[in-house]
């Protein structure tokens, strides 16, 4: 039985729609990195605290207690840092923990870095790479972002971040496909791929709303991609 989803994209796919679909659709919590870094940003806080600023992240943060991890250790701030960039190393630590956890916790669909190869031996957790044509992208990545001038260059980089964060942390290439269960061209349509994973898995869907765009956390407007 698939307890959780790994899904991991090439930049301007619409890989981080595409998950928040497939979680929409069964019925399953979404945690990608937009969560993480809120997770991060109420580490210090107390739980009371946490959970006005934030209380999907303090609901996980009280996750990872339960487990032993002690999130003043792995992410030590003096105050939380809303707006400052988090430290590189802090949120590796934490990304791991998180992702083990939302595998153990199961109903899960996971858009965080590295899931794929943390999660790689396990028989009740499903991989997908999602990808597309460049030209897709880039016309994805011209909407979201029309004052970048060289779309194609910032794709590149992109993609190469994530590339130098896998081989630096797991040793793997991410676009090696033994990774992966299923890989999706989404120029069928974020909708008809994510139906496609669900049916794949055998997973029944769930009657869900939609997420509205004003429902969403300003990091997720910031990384639709």
């Amino acid at each position: 039985m698939i307890r959780a989803i790994t899904i991991a994209h090439q930049y301007g796919s619409g890989g981080t729609e595409l998950a928040r679909l497939v979680a929409n659709k069964l019925g399953w919590e979404l945690l990608d990195q937009c969560l993480v870094e809120r997770v991060v940003r109420v580490a210090d806080l107390d739980a009371p605290a946490a959970k006005r600023f934030d209380e999907q992240a303090a609901r996980w943060s009280g996750i990872l207690a339960g487990r032993g991890v002690v999130l003043r250790e792995i992410c030590p701030f003096v105050v939380p840092r809303w707006f400052e960039q988090l430290e590189y190393e802090s949120m590796h630590a934490l990304t791991t923990e998180l992702i083990r956890a939302a595998a153990d916790f199961g109903e899960c669909v996971i858009a965080a870095s590295g899931a794929q190869c943390l999660m790689k031996a396990r028989h009740d957790v499903f991989n997908v790479l999602a990808y597309a044509p460049i030209k897709e992208r880039v016309a994805r990545a011209q909407e979201h972002y029309p004052e970048c001038a060289d779309v194609q260059t910032f794709l590149r980089e992109r993609d190469s971040q994530t590339a130098n964060y896998i081989l630096e942390h797991y040793g793997s290439d991410w676009l090696d496909t033994g990774l992966y269960h299923l890989c999706l061209n989404t120029s069928i349509g974020l909708h008809r791929v994510a139906t496609l994973i669900g049916s794949t898995v055998g997973l029944p869907e769930k009657t869900c709303a939609p997420i509205a765009e004003e429902e969403l956390v300003p990091c997720h407007l910031l990384n639709q991609l």
